[in-house]
Order: C-alpha cells, then sequence, then structure tokens
C-alpha cells in the first residue's frame, strides 16, 4: 500500500517456515520485480549464532531500512514519503519512529492505548524502550556502523532493536514523529511476552544486560529513573517466583531490590517476606535436624 517517489525493495525473510508461506512468498518475487524473497531450509533463529542478523543485513541495498516483523503490519500508505522525506532533509538523524496502534491476539481486538512515545534524552531511552521497531526506518549507514561496532551477532541479546537505538540514539540523533502508521501484534507467547517465566526471565535479564553494556561502553551515570527502572524489574521476577513458590529465586530478586529506590511499601514487602523465608528456612533445617537424631 506504500505510495512513494523513490523506489524501494521488499526483503522478505522467511525462516523456514513449516507451514505454505514459503510458497506464497515465491508467488509474490515472481509477480513483482522488487521484492527479494531469502527462503531458508533450515531455521536461523534457533541457531543463535548471527546467522539471522547476517543473512538479511547483506541483502540490504537501500539507503534506508524500515522493519517489520511477520505479526506486524503497517497502516499508513504515506509512513515510508514521510519517514524518508525527514531523513533526506536532516542527515544529523539516524532514525524515526512513529506510533503504533495494538493488536490483543487473544481478545482480537484493537486495544484503545497506543505503543510508542517521545522520550526527553538518551537517558530516558536508556531507562525505557520508547521505540516500535516496526514504525522505523533506519539510515542504512548507521546500522551499518552500529554492526560494525558493537557485532550484536556475538552477544547473547533476546532483541535486536533495543540495542541498535541505543547505540544510534548516541551517535545520532532520534526524530519521534506522533501520528499511527502501523498495528503491532501482542501474541499469546512471543519473544516479549511469554507465560512460561524462564523466558520472562531471560528476556528481562537479557534487556538489562544491554543498558548495563551501554553504560560501560560509554562511561555514563545512570540516573534515579534508571534504578527505579531495574527495581521494578527485579520486583517483578521477584513476584513471578514468590507466586509460584519458588523462594530461593524470589529471595535472590528480593535482594537485587535497591531499598533506596524502592517504595515504602516494597520496602516492608521484602521485610515480610525474609521474615517468612527465614521461618521456613529454620523449619526446614529443625526438621532435618530431627529426623538425623532420630536416625541416630
Amino acid at each position: 500500500m506504500q505510495k512513494t517517489n523513490f523506489p524501494f525493495e521488499i526483503i522478505i525473510h522467511d525462516d523456514a517456515s513449516t507451514d505454505k508461506t514459503a510458497e506464497i512468498i515465491r508467488e509474490y518475487a515472481e509477480k513483482y520485480s522488487n521484492i527479494h524473497a531469502i527462503l531458508e531450509t533450515e531455521n536461523q533463529y534457533s541457531k543463535h549464532d548471527g546467522s539471522l542478523a547476517r543473512i538479511v543485513n547483506q541483502a540490504i541495498r537501500g539507503k534506508y531500512v524500515a522493519l517489520c516483523e511477520g505479526d506486524d503490519y503497517w497502516t499508513d500508505p504515506l509512513k515510508l514519503q514521510k519517514q524518508v522525506d525527514f531523513l533526506e532533509k536532516n542527515p544529523d538523524y539516524g532514525m524515526v519512529y512513529t506510533l503504533s496502534q495494538v493488536y490483543n491476539q487473544s481478545k482480537m481486538k484493537i486495544e484503545e492505548y497506543l505503543f510508542g512515545e517521545e522520550y526527553n534524552e538518551y537517558y530516558d531511552l536508556l531507562t525505557y524502550n520508547r521505540i516500535p521497531a516496526l514504525t522505523t526506518c533506519i539510515r542504512t549507514q548507521a546500522m551499518i556502523e552500529y554492526i560494525d561496532d558493537i557485532e550484536p551477532q556475538k552477544k547473547n541479546w533476546l532483541m535486536g532493536d533495543y540495542p541498535m537505538w541505543l547505540w544510534i540514539n548516541y551517535h545520532y540523533k532520534i526524530k519521534f514523529i506522533p501520528e499511527v502508521t502501523s498495528v503491532y501484534r501482542i501474541l499469546e507467547e512471543s519473544a516479549s511476552h511469554s507465560k512460561d517465566i524462564i523466558k520472562n526471565e531471560k528476556f528481562i535479564l537479557s534487556t538489562i544486560d544491554i543498558t548495563s553494556f551501554y553504560i560501560k561502553k560509554f562511561k555514563l551515570s545512570p540516573t534515579e529513573s534508571y534504578y527505579h527502572a531495574l527495581n521494578k524489574y527485579y520486583h517483578q521476577l521477584y513476584s513471578e517466583y514468590k507466586h509460584i513458590g519458588d523462594y530461593t529465586q524470589a529471595m535472590h530478586y528480593a535482594k537485587l531490590i535497591n531499598n533506596k529506590y524502592a517504595a515504602p511499601k516494597v520496602r516492608q514487602e521484602k521485610r515480610k517476606f525474609y521474615l517468612k523465608h527465614i521461618k521456613l528456612w529454620l523449619h526446614s533445617y529443625c526438621h532435618i535436624k530431627i529426623i538425623k537424631s532420630t536416625s541416630n
């Protein structure tokens, strides 16, 4: 649906789908000369060796790159035109992004809230990812510079967009256009949304690892809002593990919550949990001692 005064190429990467997706893509590629289809016979994402990003990045030939995952879609036919027009006139900007609607797959409806918002400064973006990947348009040169400098394919990060935003924003400006151009789909199971606590834990810890990496690399001094965000992550994991009765892991994350940046309610919650945990441990310890004494 995109209407532009410039030519563009559509790069479609199918990572060894088990349905008829590849067949449909092949039909479109034969019909439209500007479609570049990459059809895998072996799933690249599961390798976790950077091959997925490398394959796609090597196929990019345009001056700008716009991302759209397979479960999302664009709704504004002038999305690319508006974004490219801005970047052409502002070479000091590395990328531009917009707002997105949110489609909830389980509820089968568009939510009332929007995804994406403007951030105030670099530390604000470091605190929370406010940029929906499907709304972006990125200067290809900036993306190449990021890949050459950071080598994300060698990292164990579970997201490819957020670390790139943080690198680009440190070296370039990023423009926010307060218009809705896309629809972001929330699935019941995905890398960023899961009912599996282990998957959620890995995603959160990966996010923290990314921000910690840039704090060290750029010698940054985190703000209070950053520490508040860390507390929020740790409190979420503490609550989830406490809910399923894994008190050892719950205690681990409770200890990581920084009391200096914790609300009084959270500090009180931690104290009660510590007391309960100690009582449970003492009860278990004494029970073991009694059993040993009886056996002796």
